[in-house]
C-alpha cells in the first residue's frame, strides 16, 4: 500500500515554517510535561496557523449562534474542525440540542479527480488518495471521548458520513427530510463535491445562514472557484474574509 500524501504542499510553506513544524514535533516530543498538560498548553506546541484557523471557526460560530440549524463539514481530514465546532456549540449553547455536526469525508482520500481540478493548478496533490486523513475508526474514537462530559450527551450531536459526497450528500438528505443547515463548510478541495455540497444543501439554508470556503480563490484547487461560479455566481455573493487567515473566507446568505 502506498504511504498516504501529506496534507501540506512542502512548496506552499517558507523555510521557516517547515523549519518551526519539525521544531514543533520534536519539542512536544521531548517535553517531560504529561500528554494531558501537553493537550491542556496546546498553544505551546500549535503553530500560530493553527490557532488563526480556531479563531476562524470561533468568530464564525458566534455569527451562527442565533441562527437555526445543524453545521455541514464537508472534509473531515484528521476531525479537528468536526470537533471544534461541536465545542464551541457546548461551551456556547449547551442545551441547543438540535443543532447537529454532520462530517462528510471518504476517510479514503480524493475519490478521483475531474479536469476542471487540474486545469491550472499548481498542486502535487491532485490524484486519487491524496489528502487521506485520519480514519473513521480514529475520528469515530474521538468524537466517544468528546461525548464522556458534554452536556446533554445523551443525545447524538455529531455525525459521520463516510463515503463519496457525491452520493452520501443527497442520501443523507432523503433520510434527513427536517434538516435546517446554519453553516455550510466547503472544504473538499475538488469540484465534483464541492457542487454536490452546494447544490444539496443550499436549498436548506436559511437567511442569516453562512457558506464557508476553504480554498476559493486557491490556484492549487481551482474545482472549488469553479463549482461555486456555477452554481452561485461568485459576483452574486459579498465573500468577506477575516485579517488574521489568508484562505478561509465566508459569504452570509
Amino acid at each position: 500500500m502506498s504511504k498516504p500524501i501529506t496534507y501540506r504542499e512542502p512548496k506552499n510553506q517558507s523555510l521557516q515554517d517547515l523549519e518551526q513544524f519539525s521544531a514543533s514535533e520534536i519539542l512536544f516530543k521531548n517535553s517531560n510535561d504529561p500528554l494531558s498538560i501537553k493537550l491542556d498548553s496546546f498553544a505551546k506546541y500549535a503553530s500560530r496557523q493553527s490557532i488563526a484557523k480556531f479563531i476562524t471557526k470561533y468568530e464564525l460560530f458566534k455569527k451562527i449562534i442565533n441562527v437555526n440549524g445543524s453545521i455541514v463539514e464537508g472534509g473531515v481530514l484528521q476531525g479537528g474542525g468536526t470537533l471544534a465546532w461541536a465545542k464551541l456549540s457546548s461551551i456556547l449553547e449547551p442545551v441547543n440540542h438540535t443543532r447537529k455536526i454532520i462530517g462528510f469525508d471518504t476517510f479514503d482520500g480524493f475519490p478521483s479527480i475531474d479536469t476542471k481540478d487540474t486545469t491550472g493548478s499548481d498542486s502535487d496533490l491532485l490524484v486519487p488518495g491524496a489528502l487521506r486523513g485520519s480514519s473513521y475508526e480514529d475520528v469515530l474514537a474521538a468524537v466517544d471521548t468528546y461525548d464522556i462530559n458534554r452536556p446533554l450527551s445523551h443525545i447524538q450531536k455529531i455525525e459521520l458520513i463516510k463515503g463519496d459526497i457525491s452520493h452520501t450528500a443527497k442520501a443523507y438528505l432523503d433520510q434527513n427530510p427536517h434538516l435546517v443547515v446554519s453553516l455550510l463548510y466547503l472544504d473538499v478541495d475538488l469540484y465534483q463535491p464541492t457542487k454536490t455540497l452546494i447544490e444539496t444543501f443550499l436549498p436548506r439554508m436559511p437567511k442569516g445562514a453562512i457558506i464557508v470556503f476553504d480554498e476559493l480563490n486557491a490556484k492549487s484547487f481551482p474545482g472549488e472557484t469553479l463549482a461555486v461560479q456555477e452554481t452561485l455566481g461568485i459576483n452574486n455573493l459579498k465573500i468577506e474574509r477575516f485579517y488574521f487567515d489568508s484562505y478561509i473566507s465566508f459569504a452570509v446568505l
